[in-house]
């Protein structure tokens, strides 16, 4: 197995994303051990602003042998601040910001068998309203009443079999509201990240291993408003906020506003991972599983999160408990490359 070989797992396990430095979110690698030895690495960055981490090793893997990547990282936390005030119409936006989150990757309606049905329910829901916060409101109104969560390990759904079907978890139906959004002129992206949720799990398909303490891997989407002062880039979370509870598969709410002030990035102990803006990151995510089960590997990721302090325990989804703010969150990384397992 070479290292060097962009179809490989073991070139896989050495060039993955890390965590983000963003406005409310400070990362910083503490470590990265290959087969318990320090390594050397540098970072890079994609396409859409993603860092990686690439490990300096370029030795093969011989066969029946074993190699194992460990990065911890230290993430120091604080709440992004929001303001509801003053949203402005969808004309407000400027179109230099919609250039920038086209209809492509994933959302190039062009490869989706039912894009006119999309197209059409998108307009329909925003129908003669031009406010942005109402539209979006009213988008989730149709996801509570139309969509119901279904889980699929490691692999995303595309849009067309999740419009289809209507149901999906949560990258699933967060992937389907950022099409919604941009077939109407508002910017969005779809984020990926880990919510502290206390216990562990281990899950298994065919030759990939996941053990998860204490982290629960999320998705939702990131919409933008536009406001007086400029514009607020908010989070929109369809399946993990305050006060949701599950009714008959469907996720709702008391509010269609707790899925933005309630959402797993305002209110819990959530990190942001990854951004997907342009990608394919359902032909991708294929593939990369393609890979690796194609191959004569056997691949075991293990995730641990450990707050550096406890807070009070709350609950998301009915009886799921996840813990208030902790300053900063120690995250043990293991291969995190298929990064969704038990999407919630």
């Amino acid at each position: 197995m070479l290292a060097n070989n962009p179809s490989s797992p073991l070139y896989a396990i050495l060039n993955q994303n890390v965590f983000k430095n963003t406005s409310f979110q400070t990362s910083k690698i503490v470590s990265a051990t290959l087969d318990g030895d320090p390594v050397g690495w540098h970072l890079t960055y994609d396409a859409e602003g993603n860092p990686w981490i690439i490990v300096h090793s370029s030795d093969p893997l011989p066969p029946l042998e074993s190699t194992t990547l460990a990065v911890t990282f230290s993430l120091n936390l604080s709440k992004p601040e929001i303001a509801l005030q003053g949203i402005g119409n969808i004309s407000d936006i400027p179109k230099s910001l919609l250039d920038d989150y086209p209809m492509a990757g994933v959302w190039n309606l062009s490869n989706v068998a039912n894009a006119s049905g999309i197209i059409d329910t998108a307009l329909s829901i925003k129908g003669d309203e031009e406010n942005a916060l109402s539209v979006v409101l009213n988008m989730i109104q149709w996801f509570e009443d139309n969509m119901v969560y279904s889980s699929n390990l490691t692999i995303p759904q595309s849009l067309a079999d999740t419009f289809g079907s209507r149901s999906g978890d949560c990258d699933d139906q967060s992937s389907l509201f950022v099409a919604f959004c941009r077939i109407l002129g508002i910017p969005a992206y779809y984020q990926i990240g880990p919510i502290f949720i206390p216990g562990s799990q281990q899950e298994s398909e065919g030759n990939l291993r996941f053990n998860l303490t204490n982290v629960g891997w999320h998705g939702w989407a990131m919409v933008y408003l536009p406001t007086s002062s400029g514009g607020e880039w908010v989070p929109v979370d369809l399946t993990y906020f305050k006060n949701a509870h599950l009714i008959n598969g469907h996720i709702t709410s008391n509010n269609p506003l707790d899925h933005i002030t309630g959402s797993a990035l305002l209110y819990y102990d959530t990190a942001s991972f990854l951004d997907v803006i342009t990608s394919d990151y359902v032909r991708d995510s294929t593939a990369l599983k393609e890979t690796i089960m194609d191959s004569d590997c056997v691949w075991t990721e293990t995730h641990s999160m450990t707050p550096s302090d406890s807070g009070n325990a709350a609950a998301a989804l009915d009886a799921i408990p996840v813990m208030l703010l902790a300053a900063i969150l120690s995250f043990l990384m293991l291969a995190v490359l298929l990064r969704r397992n038990r999407r919630i």
